[in-house]
């Protein structure tokens, strides 16, 4: 039987989601959409062949018929609505960043604890066959100890108001800079790094605009991670080791393509093309997220409650991470004050 879906917002995200979950028609069926809008929800069901659209997100929650729901609103509303599914007994895949703070994701994966339910949230990029390949190569110990992984992370995007502002959760870190920081994560096992420091700039509406953050781990490793919404960055990222060094190519976060490299030249390269979905996709390398959808319904059906690849404590590190970047910027919401 197909996993049952119901959408938590309309959105963009949403659209791409919803597209890969098609491309899987046999073990997934998108069966609701609910928005703040409903002439927005009907909209996206007329074009998503969706059966049931609502008003309101409560009645995805109430829906007997949705087993998991997808949350891709917008980031300040995360922590409501993953509450809300968890609470009504569905399985919950939540859209990066998984909420504002580390104590919200603790009440969260808690919620989800004590529910026994399914609950990830949504790095898809940890889903990627070239993520798979740096995990093997950095488990290997082909490039010897890691030393170092930086990742930047930066698009011009000023004219995007939900960025911009605080009451939207906007900045670069949350919106930009986890990717990073999850990838430093990966490539360190998620523990906990030994120190957290960062520096940038805030816009005049009081989220970060440009920022670099130091994370320190045991052994004299570090990642340096930059992220950017007031201009373009190659987005690209590298780990590197005493022997050895990986280059994640762009797009560093859904990426097709490594290089491994020695002191001299690139010795390796692994690519792997992506799904060929048909629709029209928004985001870059979208079709990627089928891999996303694919894990989720596999760890569902064997009854996982989280996933070994993105687990819920590394979301409570990674929260944490955000955190403390934020607050070394000045950059605190109204009630953290």
């Amino acid at each position: 039987m197909a996993l049952r879906w119901g959408f938590v917002s309309a959105g963009k995200i949403c659209s791409d989601f919803a597209a890969c979950l098609r491309s899987l028609p046999e073990d997934h069926k998108v069966v609701a959409v609910a928005a703040r809008n409903l002439d927005r929800a009907k909209e996206f069901a007329k074009i998503h062949d969706v059966p049931q659209a609502y008003q309101g997100y409560n009645k995805i929650a109430e829906d007997p018929n949705v087993d998991i729901a997808y949350i891709g609103s917008v980031h300040n509303y995360h922590y409501e609505h993953a509450l809300l599914m968890l609470q009504h007994g569905k399985h919950v895949l939540c859209e990066k960043p998984l909420c504002l703070t580390e104590a919200q994701a603790k009440d969260i994966i808690a919620e989800a604890r004590k529910r026994n339910v399914f609950f990830m949230e949504g790095v898809w990029s940890r889903f990627f066959p070239v993520y798979q390949k740096i995990r093997e190569i950095v488990g290997s110990g082909q490039l010897g100890p890691i030393k170092i992984v930086i990742a930047n992370f930066g698009d011009c995007f000023l004219d995007v108001e939900r960025v911009c502002k605080k009451d939207t959760a906007g900045g670069a870190i949350l919106d930009k800079g986890i990717y990073a920081i999850q990838l430093a994560s990966m490539v360190f096992g998620g523990q906990k790094p030994t120190s957290v420091s960062s520096n940038g700039y805030l816009l005049d509406t009081g989220v970060d605009g440009i920022s670099s953050t130091v994370l320190k781990y045991p052994n004299n490793a570090m990642a340096v991670l930059n992220s950017s919404i007031m201009c373009d960055f190659p987005n690209e990222a590298f780990i590197m080791g005493e022997k050895k060094k990986i280059k994640v190519c762009f797009p560093f976060w859904c990426p097709t393509r490594i290089e491994i490299s020695d002191a001299e030249k690139i010795i390796e390269v692994h690519e792997f093309p992506l799904p060929e979905i048909k629709g029209d996709f928004i985001y870059t390398n979208a079709t990627g997220m089928q891999y996303e959808v694919a894990a989720v319904g596999k760890y569902i059906k064997e009854g996982a409650k989280e996933s070994p690849l993105m687990s819920q404590n590394e979301s409570i590190v990674i929260a944490g991470i955000m955190d403390k970047a934020r607050h070394d910027l000045g950059y605190y919401y109204d009630d953290e004050k």
